[in-house]
């Protein structure tokens, strides 16, 4: 069986964001190495295929990354192991290969679902093509790095088994071409446009329009020709990039380590101390964070008000050093990423006066949309005229 992916991938510090075949994927960006299979007792493979990215176990054997069993995202997350994650400030993503082995995992589990969807029963081999488009940090991403990048996926073929049971599943992943772009750029596309292609509309831009008095049947068609200063807040690192219409301007590079994970990590003790653990990951303070419900949800938030407040104004510094390089000709900052949420009441006014201040537009992206908006660019990127441009032109200077 042979298939054909557009990917659109995010791999964030916390969360993988992943665009497969147009099937949205988020799970922890986690992974671990084991020995073994966890099932002593004979589970049906059928079972697992329906969950399969929350029980997603592989073997790896590829050119780019460590050979080996692998659990990853949320069973990783749960399973107890020590966990392989992206440090904050300190991995550099095109040189790990936690990046290489989960969208490995998440491509090969899409194929194993398509597939069982369609015939009705478990392959024993899949082939897969490949057409992906991924993102770099803006303070890693360099001609260099990201030919690095993209090579280590177009190095293959992956040799991926999918474990579903005692039952195993071959798949072969073949990246006919990739392209590493910075990240926040695509935004501009997932802004302007809708998964079907037409103008943006809707709840994403209900403030903004409220805010400064924008006609009733205002879309992204708005956006196309602005100059925008981006804000992607993720977990380890912040991006500034300045793009005009879908152009992303080389002279306004910049980004920084500033995010919410740095506010987590120094939480993260205190947290700790106050539930009595000696330890936990991130990623489960995190969840704790995002789950209201959560027996200690207050207290996460507890202690990470302080931190939050810090971060937030090292972000309004570094936004202020590009307004000045660009001599505040900017038309809209646009905020969004996963640290937005968490930093929204702090972030929101400090922000909202600076703009006012320096007449200029803000657009902060609510909550349900700020986490995707990357990889949904990157999903309509590499579907996109551009996308097809660069890959033809690739393929011929070979």
């Amino acid at each position: 069986m042979a298939l054909q992916f557009f990917v659109g991938n995010d791999n964030g510090n916390s969360e993988h964001d992943i665009f497969i075949d147009g099937k949205l994927i988020q799970q922890p960006n986690v992974n671990c190495l084991v020995d073994q299979l966890p099932w002593s007792e004979e589970v049906t493979p059928e079972s697992i295929v329906k969950n399969l990215q929350d029980n997603l176990i592989v073997t790896i054997d590829s050119p780019s990354a460590r050979p080996g069993m692998y659990y990853i995202g949320k069973f990783a997350l749960e399973s107890g192991e020590l966990l392989e994650n992206i440090q904050v400030g300190v991995d550099f993503k095109y040189d790990v290969d936690l990046p290489v082995v989960n969208t490995l995992g998440q491509i090969s589990a899409v194929a194993v679902q398509k597939v069982f969807e369609e015939e009705k029963s478990i392959p024993q081999s899949i082939e897969v093509m490949v057409d992906m488009a991924t993102a770099l940090p803006i303070t890693q991403h360099t001609d260099e790095t990201a030919a690095k990048f993209e090579r280590r996926f177009m190095a293959g073929p992956h040799n991926v088994t999918v474990h579903l049971g005692k039952l195993r599943v071959a798949v072969k992943v073949i990246f006919d071409f990739v392209k590493v772009v910075p990240e926040a750029t695509p935004v501009t596309f997932s802004l302007q446009k809708d998964e079907e292609g037409n103008w943006r509309k809707g709840d994403i831009f209900d403030e903004f329009v409220e805010n400064y008095n924008m006609p009733k049947h205002f879309s992204g068609n708005y956006f196309r020709d602005k100059r925008i200063l981006h804000t992607d807040i993720g977990d380890g690192s912040t991006e500034y990039p300045i793009t005009e219409g879908n152009k992303f301007l080389r002279q306004f590079v910049h980004g920084s380590n500033h995010g919410a994970g740095y506010a987590i990590e120094e939480a993260l003790v205190e947290f700790n101390r106050l539930i009595h653990l000696p330890d936990s990951p991130r990623q489960f303070f995190s969840d704790v964070i995002k789950n209201k419900n959560h027996k200690y949800h207050s207290r996460a938030m507890k202690t990470l008000k302080r931190p939050l407040e810090g971060q937030a104004k090292q972000i309004i510094n570094n936004i202020r050093k590009q307004l000045t390089k660009a001599r505040n000709e900017i038309d809209v900052i646009c905020v969004y990423g996963g640290g937005s949420i968490l930093m929204y009441p702090t972030l929101y006014p400090m922000l909202k006066e600076l703009c006012d201040e320096r007449e200029i537009k803000l657009l902060y992206i609510p909550a349900q949309y700020a986490v995707t908006m990357n990889a949904k660019g990157l999903d309509a990127f590499v579907r996109g005229k551009i996308y097809e441009a660069i890959k033809s032109r690739a393929k011929q200077t070979v």
